[in-house]
């Protein structure tokens, strides 16, 4: 009997002597790329299946199959529980959006291990996908008093501040984050976007410009810059950096759009003309982008196509589209078809009854058209007065014409008021 026992003792240590030689075989082969050899050599494996099942989950990983690799760590933990294990598991979950499953996983796992300030952090993270806010807000704070110099859980408050549109804790959140480091950019570029975001241009331009130091390709970052070249003017400087964009990604729409903007104020009407028509292509509802290339077609006297592309933009856009609306009637008044421009233009007003610009020219076109002068008296009136304030020189052009009409009027015995 004793013989018996040895033997199958033998036997034993041998089977798991093989079986660790196929472990180190299999993380031959993975070291090579031959995954799927390795994952061959793994499931042949009939003892120590806990570690072999962790290695075959983990192979899963490393292709992004986190499904399989979910399947492969649950059956390793049905074999021996394992912390190890356990953590890859609730990573799997997350990588696959099961937040509630990793969220108990790592709840589970703290209990056992209060001191553990990975999985408090992954544990806030997890709190936030769930928007379970005042939980990640807890677990945050508390990271921060506990390691205060790192500056990941003042960036995740300041996230927190932002999904509660509360900006001043968004800006004290980033701030600290980037007290803490200031080499930390999301925190950086954080800042950018809610100083821009507010209007403090100054502050923005300051954390772009330090941000762009940091990584001088990051996009977001350089979208900003080039808003403040566009918004001062600097159109051949933004241009540059669209440029940069552009050669980064080729078919983003905020650089084919705004590379269309920059060589329509610089008079590069063709170059212009080319990027706004690539942009088209990238979203055909963005009806600005139809009547940029109707200013342009317009400008080159294709009044086919101008006509063609202020209609398209007119029908195309959901928005607000006084300046379509307008560009069609300043499109007919060129023409001389003057009722059709005056109903463009009142489209226009209705559209955004705050555009004096559009009401001015709607009086003045019905000025030049009616002979009835009394339409255009009422509304030089009516802009007055809601514009008097707007543009010193044509209040006072109309004051003036509207003296003269009822200087005519009053010569020929007629009233206008």
């Amino acid at each position: 009997m004793k013989k018996i026992y040895i033997l199958f003792v033998v036997c034993m240590s041998l089977k798991v002597g093989a079986q660790t030689s196929t472990f180190s075989h299999a993380d031959s082969l993975l070291e090579k790329g031959r995954y799927r050899l390795a994952l061959a050599n793994l499931k042949t494996v009939d003892t120590l299946q806990d570690v072999s099942n962790y290695k075959i989950g983990s192979i899963y990983v490393a292709i992004d199959d986190f499904k399989n690799a979910i399947i492969y760590y649950k059956k390793s933990l049905g074999f021996k529980e394992s912390y190890v294990v356990q953590l890859a598991l609730a990573k799997g979950y997350y990588r696959v959006k099961k937040y509630n499953k990793a969220i108990r996983i790592y709840e589970a796992l703290l209990k056992g291990d209060t001191k553990n300030l990975i999985i408090q952090f992954q544990l806030g993270k997890l709190y936030m996908a769930t928007n379970a806010l005042r939980k990640a807000s807890l677990t945050f704070k508390m990271l921060s008093k506990k390691d205060p110099q790192n500056p990941n859980y003042h960036y995740q408050l300041g996230l927190i501040a932002a999904r509660k549109a509360d900006g001043n804790g968004m800006l004290d959140n980033f701030l600290r984050a980037y007290k803490s480091d200031h080499t930390h950019l999301k925190s950086v570029y954080q800042l950018a976007k809610t100083f821009a975001l507010f209007k403090k241009r100054d502050s923005s331009r300051l954390f772009t410009d330090k941000g762009l130091l940091l990584d001088s390709l990051h996009i977001n970052l350089n979208k900003l810059k080039i808003n403040e070249l566009f918004r001062n003017k600097k159109y051949q400087k933004a241009i540059v950096k669209l440029k940069m964009l552009d050669a980064l990604s080729s078919n983003d729409l905020y650089t084919k759009k705004m590379l269309g903007r920059s060589y329509f104020n610089i008079d590069s009407l063709d170059l212009a003309k080319t990027n706004f028509k690539k942009a088209k292509m990238l979203d055909t509802e963005d009806f600005k982008i139809w009547t940029y290339l109707g200013h342009i077609y317009k400008a080159n006297k294709d009044y086919r196509n101008a006509f063609y592309h202020y209609m398209s933009a007119t029908s195309v856009g959901k928005k607000e589209r006084s300046e379509e609306y307008y560009s069609l009637g300043m499109f007919y008044l060129e023409k001389k078809e003057y009722i059709s421009a005056i109903g463009m233009f009142k489209r226009a007003l209705r559209e955004n009854g705050k555009k004096y610009r559009i009401k001015y020219q709607l009086a003045l076109t019905s000025d030049s058209f009616y002979k009835d002068k009394k339409i255009a008296y009422n509304l030089y009136d009516d802009y007055l007065m809601r514009f008097e304030e707007k543009d010193k020189d044509i209040t006072s052009f109309v004051k003036n014409r509207m003296k003269e009409i009822k200087t005519n009027a009053f010569m020929k015995g007629e009233k206008v008021e």
